[in-house]
């Protein structure tokens, strides 16, 4: 299946969290809304992102479950840009 970033929602909080002064980013795919990334950039929560997900593939219950956490990871990927296009789950 061809990757599809659009099913990668990334959003922001509305003020700058205590523990830094960034506007925390946080992302998540819609196929696996509990699974997410957080950072002070879109680039660094896309990659908490990709490293959740792939964390999420030693526990997957099923090949048909894996298989949707791999395509869930090309989506985020996609999204990422090429310097995550080469990188191992």
């Amino acid at each position: 299946m061809t990757p599809d970033p659009g099913r990668v929602i990334v959003g922001t909080t509305d003020r700058p969290s205590q523990a830094s002064d960034c506007t925390k980013v946080h992302a998540h795919h819609r196929d696996f809304p509990e699974v997410r990334g957080e950072g002070c950039s879109v680039e660094e929560a896309v990659s908490r992102l990709v490293e959740s997900l792939s964390r999420a593939l030693d526990s997957a219950p099923s090949l048909w479950r894996r298989g949707l956490l791999e395509q869930a990871i090309d989506d985020v990927r996609a999204l990422a840009g090429p310097s995550h296009q080469g990188t191992q789950p």
